[in-house]
Formats: structure tokens, sequence, C-alpha cells
């Protein structure tokens, strides 16, 4: 009995390590399946800036407008418009009343521009079909100029919309009527000019340029020429909440120049690689389109970890106009081109023994090498030079790159 169970037990101990034997060899395969494991990871497009972000001070010179502001103003310009020298900025009327029926004068001036165009229309003849036909097209225009922001276009053609609108609603009112209705307008207009009387003080502009309703308080400090002997140190100290937002004794100002300048604080590293004349583009929050500029001058100390970047540019709008002290990005260079993995390069010996760097991808079960042609460096991946499916160079959108495997070579099949 005794060796009956001697004999079963030891039966079971042998079949137990075969077991262990088996499960461990299957383990060793799995991990050697895991390890050896190609893994692939598609070929994208993507765009990189090049760029550091800035606090930087606008720079311009700028002439004050005085004048009031209030209720009873009245703007004839608005904001980044230009003007020349002596030209109306605003109406200043001294009571309520003289300021609304300014603004009825206004109503009926629109008003009978209207009419009197009807009434040429009437007398050039219409015809429906090609009206309605030039209606289409100047939505179309219309609504290309909104998504370009075109306000300057916009205004012209919602003016040339609205008199075609009217010419096709006229088909029906004869001349004489819209001529009567539009001298009725004409002396309604007269007598409400005749009430304001010397109810009203024109302002001026005192100098060509940019009008901004937005007064700072630093026009008089961040001129163009204060930037001749400006220091890193001394821009660094500029207070920022000492910016004023509102101001009662003026109405605006009128920025002189086509050129403004922007200066920045920033670490020499940034600067390594620039010299003057180099074109940037500033990226601000509040406006749509990136804004091309050079720079002016870079200086540095020799015991100072930053310099005084600045640059200048010549594009104006009113959000360029209100600004001040602003952050913003600065991008070098953008770079556009196929995302590559730095774990996925290799570099292969060609037939003359040149070191060539590149990327294995599988298109099916077979590997190839294509060279790549770096444009950008980041910490994990490359932006490299897109290549052309017409002539089979290079990297493709699409392209099945190998980020993982082993023994890799060109045209080897891949299990």
């Amino acid at each position: 009995m005794m060796i009956a169970l001697k004999e079963k037990n030891k039966f079971n101990f042998h079949r137990l390590g075969i077991i262990l034997f088996m499960i461990i060899m299957l383990s060793i395969v799995l991990w050697q399946i895991m390890v050896n494991k190609t893994e692939t990871q598609t070929a994208v497009k993507v765009t990189v800036n090049d760029s550091f972000m800035s606090n930087g001070w606008f720079f311009r010179n700028e002439v004050m407008v005085q004048g009031t502001t209030g209720d009873t103003v009245k703007h004839i310009v608005q904001g980044g418009e230009k003007v020349q020298k002596n030209a109306a900025l605003a109406v200043v009327y001294t009571n309520a009343s003289a300021l609304e029926n300014s603004q009825k004068i206004s109503v009926l001036d629109d008003q009978i521009e209207l009419l009197e165009s009807a009434a040429q229309m009437i007398t050039n003849g219409s015809d429906s079909v090609k009206i309605e036909s030039m209606i289409t097209n100047k939505i179309a225009e219309l609504s290309s100029e909104m998504q370009q922001s075109s306000v300057s276009g916009m205004e012209s053609s919602v003016t040339e919309l609205r008199n075609l609108c009217l010419r096709r609603a006229i088909d029906s009112v004869d001349k004489e009527t819209l001529l009567e209705q539009a001298q009725s307008l004409t002396s309604e207009r007269n007598y409400l000019q005749q009430q304001i009387g010397n109810s009203s003080i024109t302002i001026a502009s005192p100098a060509s340029g940019f009008f901004s309703e937005v007064v700072d308080g630093f026009e008089s400090k961040l001129t163009i020429s204060s930037l001749d002997t400006m220091t890193a140190s001394e821009l660094e100290n500029l207070d920022p909440s000492k910016i004023t937002t509102t101001s009662s004794d003026t109405l605006g100002k009128v920025v002189q120049d086509f050129r403004w300048y922007f200066a920045m604080f920033v670490p020499k590293e940034n600067v390594e690689d620039l010299s003057v004349g180099d074109s940037l583009l500033l990226r601000f929050a509040q406006v749509s389109s990136d804004i091309q500029v050079s720079v002016n001058d870079i200086r540095k100390q020799k015991n100072d970890e930053n310099a005084l970047l600045i640059v200048s540019g010549m594009e104006i709008t009113p959000e360029i106009l209100s600004m001040r002290y602003q952050s913003v990005e600065v991008i070098k260079e953008i770079y556009t081109g196929i995302q590559v993995p730095k774990n996925a390069v290799r570099i292969q010996t060609d037939s003359e023994g040149n070191s060539i760097q590149g990327v294995f991808i599988l298109p099916d079960s077979i590997s190839r090498f294509k060279p790549i042609e770096v444009l950008y460096e980041t910490g994990n991946y490359y932006i490299v030079k897109q290549g052309t499916t017409t002539q089979n160079t290079g990297l493709v959108v699409g392209d099945r790159i190998i980020v993982k495997g082993r023994d890799l070579e060109d045209l080897k099949v891949v299990k």
C-alpha cells in the first residue's frame, strides 16, 4: 500500500514539473513575441512653430486730441481710420437736444440719398432679371468679405446691395414721386439744422495719421525716439499697472506714422539665432491674423542673462492701435512636414559607406527604408520634409512608420 502511494506521488510530481516547464516555456515564447512585435505609426502632416512667449510694449509717435468726451459727443471717425490734419474727428453738442437733432439729420441724409439714387435709376431704366442676378452676386461677394473680415470692402458692398434692392423695388414708382419725397425730407433736414444753430463745436485732427479713442497715459513716454537709449532693465522697470483706460479731457489720439515698434525683455537664448533685419511673426490674442515684423535691434549686456529685442511693423488695425503692454507669441519660423518619432529613426550605410538617416516603413509585409531630411527638432520628434508620391521619394502622409522592431533591413519580410 505504501509503495503504491509513493509511486502515485512520484507520478504527480513528475506531471506537475512538466506543466510548470510548459508554462515557463510558453511565457518565454510570449515574452519574445511581445518584445519582437513590430509596431507602426501612421505618418501625418503637421505644422509646428519655432517660437517663444514674451511680454512687450508698443512704441509709437502719438498726438493727443484735446476735447471732452461724454453723451453729447458725436464721433465722425472710428478707431483705426486714417485721418488728415484738420479733418473733423467729432462734434461736441452743448445739449442733448442738439445731439438728438444731429442724429435725426444723419438718418434723413441717408434716406434722401437713397431716394435720389432711386430716381436716377428710373431715368436709366431697369431690367428685373439682370438686377436680381446682380443682387445674388453682390450677396456672395459680401459673404466672402465677411469671412475675410474686410471691413472697408463690406461697407461698400452693403451700400451697393442696398441700392440694388431699392432699384428692384421701385419698378412701379415714378420719378416725380421719389423726387417729391426727397424734397420733403430735405426741408425737414434743413429745419433741424437751423435748430442746432451754434450748439456744436467741431474737434479737428491735430495731425495726419490714424485715429484711436484709447488713451493710456504712456503716449508721451513710449515714443519712437525714446527707444534710442532704452536698455533692457529700463524696459523691465516699466509698470503695466499704471496704464490708464479712460481720460475725461481727451477725445483720443492720432498715431502719426505707419511704422510702430514693439520692445520685449527676453532671455538671451531666444535671440541667439536672430539678426537685425530678420522677419518674424507676432501672434496676439486680440488680432485675428499673425503680424509680420522685422528685427530692428537686439541689445545685450555682458552680465545680463536677458536682452532687449525690438521689432517694427507697419500693419495698422484698431486692435493694434489700442494696445500698449501685451503678451505675444514670437514666431521665428513655421515648419510644415511629416512628424517622425525619434525612436523610429535609424542609420543605414549606403554602397559608398556613407551614413544615411531615415526610417523604415511597412507598406505591406516587407519593410522599406526611406531617407529623411530633418526640418525641425523637438524633444520627442522630428519634423521632416514631405516626399512626393509620384516620384516615390521621402515620407508621405499615410506611410506606416515602424516605431518598434528588431533586425530591420530594406526589403525584408517582417513577420
